[in-house]
Formats: structure tokens, C-alpha cells, sequence
């Protein structure tokens, strides 16, 4: 079965019924990214297509509602060049009743902490083990190996006549890991000389190799593409570029309860909070996901190319209204300052006067959206702890 038909059957797959055959769900990351999406649909026609006599049934499933499809602009751009469309092609986590992701054995792509933890029998993931959070079968095979994108893990069961016993090659499937290592590594932006040295830029060679010598000469228009895919918000509305990417933080301590939406997208949020509607998307998310306080994340790119600009405000959604909600508000800025780990190089923005929040440039690069969210994690439970204790 070919790459294209083997995603169509994956949908007939979605109300799998008890039989002889386990049916494995290959999970992406939430956060549906390139890396995550190229890796998570490939690796399971690579299990598939080297499952041998047992017959058992790989589903690939994007870790996102269908709803939110549209926000994924690059993954939209990228697939639906090969012809991968999501009515026909893809399935979505909420497309999957819960009873058969309860029946189910999980392949994890791009993360290994899951609420499915307990039936997890192979992890895909470049990150550093988080043990106690992930609570793994200790039958678990993990591949986790320091590399910069998912896909050059994948890329490697692909290339290596070991692993891949049925010697399966899909032009598709090495474009679209391709696609996604050039994009997770910002076109190897080092000397040509360190990164050689990088998995990631090694396997991005044996992949050109596979497909076209020729490409290595189109890197930089293929990246120039699929950066110009990422920034194009053009067809979105104002609740889907907040839906984005998004992280919903909840805090108690059996007292309180503080919710923050995080949020983050490739706009300059001082561009998103001048369109006439923002407090009207921002007000129904909150309501939608009860939200308290919303963190918004925006990076829009500079005139004339070069590093982007990142920009965050922090907005209370009910105002100041309270004695309580300034405390807060007051709290989490004076931390986010302080931070150390990451750094975030705050700068206020001065001329923003929006729903009484508080808006800064961050005059820092290597800073991630999970960068943040696991501060705000600190800051809030620091928060309650001396409630607590107050």
C-alpha cells in the first residue's frame, strides 16, 4: 500500500472494533508543528510498512482538534503540496471515540508524557526523560536520542537497513521529513563546518541524497518558503490565531484557582491587539477555556529579513478589578523579570494601552513557547505556596 492510500484506510480505522490485530495510535505532540505532523504521519507508514505477519494496525493521529487544522499554516502548505487533505487523509484527536483510545496501544511521536502513559509501548522524542512525569511501561521501547528536530529521529529508522528491514522509500514521506528538519533547524543557521558535525544536518544530506543531490542547492528557497507558510496569517480569524498554539495553566492549592491561558503565534502582538475585534477574541477565549488571565506570545520578522521580534503582554481578562487580581498581575511581572532560567530580556512596550495589560518586548532568541509555559508554572505555584503560608 502506498503512502496516500494508507492514510485514507487510517480513517476507516476510526471506530476500530475488538479482533486479532492491536490497533497502535501514533500520537503527535499537541503542539502540531511541522516536525511533530511530518513525523507522526511517516512513522507510522514506516510501521506499517514493517509490521511483518502480525498484521496490527498503525493510526496516525494529529493531537489537535479538527476545528484548529487551518491554524497550522506550514503543516497545511507542506502537506497539501503532496496531495494530503484533511477530509481525506488525516485524522484528528477529537475524530477518535474515547473508548478506542482507551483500547488502544500508543506509539508517542515528539513527546513521552502522556495521559495514555499506561499503554505506551514505543516513544519517538529528542527530549531529555522526564521519569517521574511520564511514568512509561518499562516495556517501553524509548528512541530518544539530542538531536534538534523529531524528524532527523525518524528520518534514521527510514535510511538505516536495520531498522527497515522492508526497505520501504516514499518520496513523500523524505520531502516531508525533509521540509521539517530544514524548518525546526532555521536552515542551519552555523558555519557550514559545525553543522556537519549536527544528526540533524547529516540526515538532511542522506535525505537529498535519497531524493535529488540538486536540492541541496534549493534549501534556502525551500526554507524561505516555509518560513514565509508560518508567518502567513492572512486566512485566519482573530480566535483562530489565538487557538494557534495554545497551553491552558491551572494552579490550586486546594484554596484557589488560577487559570492562565497561554498562548503564542507568528504575529507581533502589538499588530494582533490593534485589530478592531482583539478584545472580543480575546474575551471569548477566555470564556470559552475559563480563563483569569491570558499570556499571549506573538514573533513577527523584521524589515529586510534577519531575526524575528518577539513581543509578550500579560492581559487580565476581567480587568484590575480587585485588590486580589492587582496582587497577581504584579506578581507575575515582577517574576517573569526576574527570571533567570530562561531569560527573557524584558523591555516594557510603552505604547500599548490595551484591556489593562501589560506589553514587553523580549530581547532574547533562543526562548520557547515551553520555556515559558514551565515559568509561569514556577511563578504561579510560588504564588500560591505563600498564600498558603500568608
Amino acid at each position: 500500500m502506498d503512502f496516500l492510500n494508507f492514510l485514507i484506510d487510517s480513517q476507516r480505522n476510526i471506530d476500530w472494533p475488538y479482533g486479532p490485530e492491536f490497533l497502535y495510535v501514533v500520537l503527535s505532540h499537541e503542539v502540531c508543528d511541522l516536525d511533530s505532523c511530518a513525523s507522526t504521519l511517516a512513522i507510522a507508514y514506516y510501521h506499517h510498512r514493517n509490521r511483518g505477519p502480525t498484521g496490527h494496525i498503525f493510526m496516525p493521529v494529529l493531537n489537535m482538534l479538527r476545528r484548529d487544522y487551518p491554524t497550522k499554516s506550514e503543516v497545511r502548505f507542506v502537506f497539501s503540496k503532496h496531495g494530503i487533505e484533511p477530509e481525506t487523509h488525516l485524522v484528528f484527536r477529537d475524530d477518535v471515540p474515547e473508548v478506542v483510545m482507551l483500547r488502544a496501544r500508543f506509539i508517542l511521536v515528539n513527546h513521552h508524557v502522556s495521559p495514555f502513559h499506561y499503554n505506551v509501548e514505543k516513544v519517538y522524542d529528542y527530549r531529555p526523560l522526564q521519569l517521574e512525569a511520564a511514568r512509561l511501561p518499562i516495556y517501553c521501547q524509548r528512541i530518544m536520542h539530542p538531536t534538534v528536530s523529531c524528524a532527523a529521529l525518524i528520518a534514521e529508522r527510514y535510511t538505516n537497513a536495520n531498522l527497515n528491514f522492508s526497505g520501504v522509500r516514499c518520496p513523500i514521506v523524505f520531502e516531508m521529513l525533509h521540509s521539517a528538519i530544514l524548518l525546526q533547524n532555521c536552515n542551519f543557521v552555523q558555519s557550514e563546518e559545525q553543522a556537519q558535525s549536527l544528526r540533524d544536518y547529516q540526515m538532511l544530506s542522506v535525505l537529498e541524497q535519497n531524493l535529488d543531490p540538486k536540492m541541496e542547492e534549493q534549501r534556502d528557497s525551500l526554507y524561505n518558503s516555509l518560513v514565509y507558510a508560518v508567518f502567513n496569517m492572512n486566512h485566519l480569524t482573530l480566535p483562530q490565531v489565538l487557538r494557534r498554539q495554545f497551553k491552558l495553566l491551572r494552579a490550586t492549592n486546594g484554596l484557589r484557582l488560577i487559570r492562565v491561558g497561554q498562548c503564542c503565534f507568528p504575529m507581533a502582538v502589538s499588530r494582533f491587539i490593534s485589530y478592531e475585534n482583539a478584545n472580543v477574541a480575546i474575551q471569548q477565549f477566555a470564556n470559552e477555556h475559563g480563563c483569569d488571565y491570558l499570556l499571549i506570545l506573538g514573533t513577527s520578522i523584521r524589515y529586510g529579513g534577519g531575526l524575528g521580534v518577539k513581543e509578550m503582554g500579560l492581559i487580565p481578562v476581567d480587568g484590575l478589578r480587585d485588590v486580589e487580581t492587582r496582587r497577581l498581575f504584579d506578581h507575575i511581572i515582577i517574576n517573569l523579570n526576574a527570571a533567570h532560567n530562561p531569560l527573557l530580556c524584558m523591555e516594557a512596550h510603552r505604547d500599548l494601552d490595551f484591556m489593562q495589560g501589560a506589553f514587553y518586548f523580549l530581547n532574547t532568541w533562543k526562548i520557547t513557547f515551553y520555556d515559558i509555559l514551565q515559568l509561569m508554572q514556577r511563578i504561579l505555584y510560588d504564588w500560591l505556596s505563600e498564600d498558603v503560608r500568608g
